[in-house]
């Protein structure tokens, strides 16, 4: 076998390595949130969890800029300095502490700025929430902190994380904060309505996965004998952010495609038909999530990688196996879904539509997204473009359609758009760089799927109702 076999049969493993452990915390995070799901809806209630998807939706989106788009070049420019298994000629710290400084900074500005729009822009129901703020700064600091850990093509300590820390402590602390929280009179006579206490839950969460997540970056470097001693300077941090501009556009305009249509629904629809959504985005994104089982380990492999046939051929499997996977996801939901909601309460029972339109826009994101990965280390300038344009579609047919239909016509805009950037990508993935990962193995799986619908159709009418979703 020659030295490039060697290379691609170590990053096959690695991928493998990687995907394992993300499949493993997959397991656990999904488990945890259908309980979260579960007792939220049931208890706190379809108003209560609607506010909390309209809070969560304005927060991660403000976080995802202010995490400014490192969780890509700053594995690109780890990868440069320090290529795993080798001695680093340039000290990692600078990089990491760069980064961790740039987003300290960003949230600062933009914790500022909200604070003072606060009681003019945000709703009442916000009103005395103001804590909601530190949420964008930890959650920065999470994603740079687990970012750095990946350099080693290693995602053990981003599961921690994300599929241990982070669903679980929410879970618990949720249950905590309705019954010891919600209700409680603060000094200055404001009652703690229950929408606060789920709101304070959610913060803690953040909280402790921040603390966790900084703990196991320093851990990682320490197993690896690299040390993290040198401080930022103001010269790597606005170089550092001129850098990773085009990709913080990029991110945040692919975050907001999961929190604008949340936000401009709760504009035009109220909260009833808000939790409707959110609820069918949480599970739609278990679809979504099939894909990130391999972009942390995929994206410093292409970073580092000189071979476009190599990434060809990762590209052409991978998407293909994401494809499968979610076929067979809206599959299950198409036939069992309805049952699963009406578990929920008589509220969320309407919004099966809308969970089998959002995994099918999952599906064409989630499938061909990888791609992008391509575009972000060889044309960096190329993707914010496609997610401007994306974004802005997204925006003008979820508010059109949403003011007539609601939460399905919210989820038609979604998946209208997600179908739009999926096109882009393939297309310019072969013009760019010659790679075709779109072929008649897709066409195979989804008449498979369209065959299995129609024959089950006749025994789980999924749009009985149709009308329900619009109200």
């Amino acid at each position: 076998m020659d030295s490039e076999g060697h290379l691609l049969a170590g990053e096959k493993r690695d991928l493998r390595r990687g995907a394992w452990q993300i499949l493993t915390g997959s397991g656990s995070r999904m488990f945890a949130r259908v309980l979260l799901i579960a007792f939220v809806a049931r208890v706190y209630g379809i108003d209560d969890f609607g506010r909390l998807g309209e809070a969560v939706a304005m927060l991660e989106l403000l976080a995802a800029f202010a995490t400014f788009g490192l969780t890509k070049t700053l594995l690109g420019n780890l990868g440069a300095i320090t290529p795993p298994g080798t001695t680093p000629v340039i000290d990692p710290g600078k990089h990491i502490f760069d980064a961790l400084a740039l987003v300290t900074a960003v949230s600062a500005v933009i914790m500022a700025i909200l604070w003072a729009v606060w009681p003019y822009l945000l709703p009442s129901s916000l009103s005395g929430s103001q804590f909601l703020m530190l949420g964008i700064p930890l959650i920065a600091l999470t994603e740079v902190a687990t970012t750095a850990t990946r350099h080693f093509r290693t995602v053990f300590w981003d599961t921690l994380v994300k599929a241990f820390v982070k669903p679980w402590s929410f879970l618990l602390l949720g249950i905590l904060s309705y019954f010891a929280v919600r209700g409680f009179t603060m000094p200055s006579g404001h009652v703690i309505t229950s929408e606060q206490a789920l709101l304070i839950a959610y913060v803690g969460s953040l909280l402790l996965s921040a603390i966790i997540a900084l703990l196991a970056m320093g851990k990682s470097f320490a197993q690896q004998s690299r040390r993290l001693a040198t401080l930022p300077t103001i010269a790597g941090v606005f170089g550092l952010a001129r850098s990773s501009w085009p990709i913080a556009l990029n991110e945040t305009g692919v975050f907001a495609f999961r929190r604008a249509d949340i936000l401009l629904l709760a504009a035009v629809a109220g909260p009833t038909a808000t939790g409707i959504y959110y609820l069918a985005q949480q599970i739609g994104t278990v679809a979504g999530k099939v894909r990130h089982l391999y972009e942390p380990m995929l994206a410093p492999i292409i970073a580092q990688s000189k071979s476009l046939d190599t990434i060809g051929e990762h590209l052409r499997r991978l998407t293909l196996f994401i494809f499968t996977i979610q076929m067979v996801v809206i599959t299950v939901f198409v036939i069992f879904g309805g049952s699963v909601l009406e578990l929920l309460g008589a509220g969320f029972a309407a919004g099966i539509t809308v969970v089998i339109i959002i995994l099918i826009g999952e599906l064409m994101e989630g499938s061909f997204g990888l791609a992008e990965l391509v575009m972000v280390y060889r044309n960096p300038a190329l993707p914010p473009r496609q997610v401007v344009f994306t974004l802005a579609l997204e925006i003008v047919l979820v508010w059109y359609l949403a003011a007539s239909y609601g939460a399905l016509g919210a989820a038609v805009g979604f998946a209208a758009s997600m179908t739009a950037l999926a096109a882009m990508r393939i297309f310019m993935v072969r013009r760019l760089y010659g790679l075709r990962i779109l072929g008649w193995r897709h066409l195979a799986i989804l008449a498979a799927a369209v065959v299995i619908w129609l024959a089950a159709s006749p025994f789980m009418p999924v749009f009985a109702n149709l009308g329900m979703t619009s109200q």
